[in-house]
């Protein structure tokens, strides 16, 4: 074989790249001088190495390759996450927003709902809504025409008030007038033409707004924002106004009901006064020409008695009954109407209140005897002389009394008296008329001091009377300063109680 030029006999050998090298012995790998000796096994080696450098420099490429993957999939990641994070933040805006919102609508609908007044209720819902949302000013205008009303929250502002003409709503408001919801102007030089736009403009109002006031369907006022909002702020801000104008609107019509039912209120009240003031006025004119009849009676009946027997005593003797029950119908309208009025007059001084109740009993006894009734005294031994108005008590238990009597056959009324002590410490006395006759429900109980109110008509109408002695009994216990109960059941009798205090 010819000799070679052999890579090992190069005098570069030393200065020759790895590559080089490789490309050499490959060039003279039949080379005796390479298939024999030590250069065999150098050259397995430079081979094993220029394999193991292309694969570590293939599994380079791949990483590289994969790392470049990686950078794009680290991009795509921060990108996403930069995206949520604007999200995020809108997000957060957005419920900061509404929180403040609802908190607004709550704290107008809660200040409105504690409002006495129409002008109370435009000043609360002007103030709020210009607080939380940033307006300027707030104006409210009558849509039935009158001046308008302002509230200015930028002092800065406030010449704006003397540019517009009072008790006339811009075209914004007239929008909202006569749509009846709320409208909002963004920039006011793109949608008005007036004459005071530039120097809004000037004073920082760029926008406005109208809220419409509903009350029972109809539009009764318009309120008018000057200021600037964002887009997203008054966006979200006219919808919330719709839910206040609804809740202004709500509270409005509750106080005009509370008024008109005040007014109807004071009307009746009024007339009732009117009626009790008359009928107490006519306490003379209706008695004195009553009283005049039953002693005329009398004085017949006694000249009867003196010419001896006579077809007409019976007669005379029940003109004198009638008139003695009309009297006492007469007396006790006429007495409820004192009360009712305040004319009733009190005389306080001491007395035995045993001797009333035994004498208040002894003349009601041809009463309890008309119907077999038995009158039982419960008198405390510690009762003592009390200091009130005897004419008054002595009213009160003849009409509990005479009540009892109407409505028991053949039982017994008892009448009972004792000294008390609330826990305060004061002291009092309890009247206690109680009878074992029909007895009531608690219906009837519960409209029983009502005026003109009978328990039942049925029996009340053969018992007789007008249903005003129970009403005057409390009216004479409240005038003065105590109290009447009453506790019954059907076929167990009725118990009055009475509580006044001791002087």
């Amino acid at each position: 074989m010819d000799d070679c030029d052999c890579v090992f006999g190069r005098a570069d050998l030393a200065g020759l790249g790895d590559d080089e090298v490789i490309e050499q012995l490959e060039r003279c790998g039949t080379c005796p001088e390479v298939q024999s000796g030590p250069a065999r096994v150098l050259l397995e080696r430079l081979r094993s190495s220029a394999r193991d450098l292309r694969r570590a420099a293939n599994r380079a490429r791949q990483a590289e390759r994969e790392l470049a993957e990686l950078r794009v999939e680290v991009d795509r990641s921060e990108q996403r996450i930069a995206n949520l994070e604007r999200v995020q933040k809108v997000s957060t805006r957005e419920v900061l927003q509404k929180n403040a919102l609802l908190a607004m609508i709550s704290s107008i609908t809660i200040a409105a709902n504690e409002a006495e007044s129409e002008a109370d209720v435009y000043r609360i819902c002007m103030h709020k809504v210009c607080s939380a949302s940033g307006w300027s000013l707030a104006r409210l205008t009558p849509a039935s025409g009158g001046s308008s009303r302002w509230h200015v929250a930028d002092r800065l502002a406030g010449e704006f008030t003397g540019l517009l003409v009072d008790g006339e709503p811009t075209s914004l408001g007239l929008d909202a007038l006569r749509g009846g919801k709320p409208v909002w102007a963004p920039d006011l030089r793109a949608r008005l033409d007036a004459p005071w736009i530039e120097r809004a403009a000037a004073l920082g109002l760029r926008g406005g707004a109208a809220l419409p006031v509903v009350v029972g369907g109809q539009v009764i006022a318009v309120v008018e924002f000057f200021g600037t909002a964002g887009e997203g702020t008054a966006t979200a801000l006219m919808l919330a106004m719709a839910t206040i104008g609804a809740e202004i609107g709500r509270v409005l019509a509750r106080l005009r009901a509370d008024e008109a039912a005040a007014h109807a209120r004071d009307v009746a009240e009024g007339a009732s006064r009117t009626k009790s003031a008359f009928l107490a006025s006519m306490s003379h004119e209706l008695r004195t020409p009553l009283n005049a009849i039953l002693g005329y009676a009398d004085l017949v009946h006694e000249i009867l008695d003196e010419q001896g027997p006579s077809d007409v005593r019976g007669d005379i003797v029940r003109i004198r009954q009638a008139g003695e029950h009309l009297l006492g119908l007469i007396n006790n309208i006429l007495d409820l109407s004192k009360v009712e009025a305040g004319r009733m007059p009190v005389i306080c001084e001491r007395f035995d209140l045993g001797a009333l109740i035994r004498d208040t009993a002894d003349l009601l006894k041809p009463l309890l005897d008309r119907r077999n009734n038995v009158a039982c005294l419960d008198l405390a031994g510690d009762l003592l002389d009390v200091e009130t108005d005897p004419t008054l008590v002595r009213q009160i238990l003849f009409n509990l009394i005479s009540n009892a009597a109407k409505f028991t056959d053949a039982g017994t009324i008892t009448i009972a008296a004792a000294r008390q002590t609330d826990p305060s410490g004061a002291p009092w006395f309890q009247l206690a008329v109680a009878d074992t006759g029909i007895g009531m429900t608690e219906e009837q109980c519960a409209q029983l001091f009502e005026p003109y109110r009978q328990a039942d008509p049925r029996l009340a109408r053969r018992a007789g009377g007008t249903g005003l002695g129970l009403t005057l009994c409390r009216g004479l216990c409240t005038l003065l300063g105590g109290t009447i109960a009453v506790y019954s059941a059907p076929g167990r009798g009725t118990c009055f109680t009475v509580r006044l205090p001791l002087g």
